[in-house]
């Protein structure tokens, strides 16, 4: 796997891959933290729990954004997003919609939607938002851009409904 980076002046995101390269990139980017050249660091497709910690424990600059896909293979990264929210590093999802059309395309979650009068997709993400994940969203569509943001102000999702998608979740592992 080649090594990727996306650099902004506001965070640098490293694309995981082999811990020692991961690291030795990591240093030079917390050079450009140090000289400030960017705001904070963010690591990329960081699927192993153990070299979350380890990073978070080796790093002078913590990260800030873990982004990782969130999807049933990686069991929605259960322990990755407890080590976030109990070290303030913020969880990002992509492919969020992709990745669980079985979730979204459900009778319950179709149900929600409809009381709502909200799309499937938006109900998804405002479940996201209530379980403390921050979805990244992409769309060419103006019509969507605009649901994607409507979430925003959302009331959050009844702790009933809360539990039964993270049922789901939790069946489809």
């Amino acid at each position: 796997m080649s090594l990727y980076t996306v650099v902004t002046d506001t965070v640098v995101d490293i694309v995981y891959i082999a811990y020692d390269k991961t690291l030795e990139v990591w240093r030079v980017f917390e050079e450009f933290h140090s000289a400030g050249k960017v705001k904070q660091l963010g690591i990329s497709n960081f699927y192993d729990p153990s070299a979350v910690a380890r990073l978070y424990a080796d790093a002078t600059v913590k990260p800030s954004v873990i982004q990782n896909r969130f999807y049933s293979d990686s069991e929605y990264d259960t322990t990755i997003r407890k080590f976030c929210n109990e070290n303030n590093i913020i969880y990002q999802s992509f492919w969020t919609l992709t990745a669980n059309p079985i979730i979204i395309n459900s009778n319950a979650v179709k149900k929600m939607a409809e009381t709502r009068g909200v799309t499937t997709a938006q109900i998804f993400f405002r479940f996201m938002m209530d379980i403390g994940v921050v979805p990244l969203t992409g769309t060419a569509n103006e019509t969507h851009m605009k649901q994607d943001l409507a979430v925003l102000d959302m009331p959050s999702l009844s702790s009933d409904e809360i539990q039964m998608i993270n049922d789901m979740l939790s069946d489809s592992i």
